[in-house]
């Protein structure tokens, strides 16, 4: 399961690996308290968790799809 960090574009702010929402609704109020005249912003960093690949999750497939094309496409060249 994916965790999500929100970070504050104005200070040195992160909400810890919450729920989307939960990280979401966290820098809002950060904002809400200590930039009140500003709009929320910053980045949001995403934890994939458990996938093994880092969070790319059709890497692998992607990969191999290309790597049995170009083994097609060269033996087809041979002809």
């Amino acid at each position: 399961m994916a965790t999500f960090r929100n970070a504050c574009g104005e200070c040195r702010y992160t909400t810890p690996w919450l729920t989307e929402s939960e990280a979401e609704r966290r820098i809002i109020d950060h904002y809400a308290r200590h930039h009140p005249h500003l709009v929320p912003g910053g980045a949001q960093q995403i934890n994939g968790g458990g996938g093994g690949g880092g969070g790319c999750g059709g890497c692998g497939a992607l990969l191999l799809g290309l790597f049995v094309l170009i083994v097609i496409i060269s033996l087809a060249g041979q002809k």
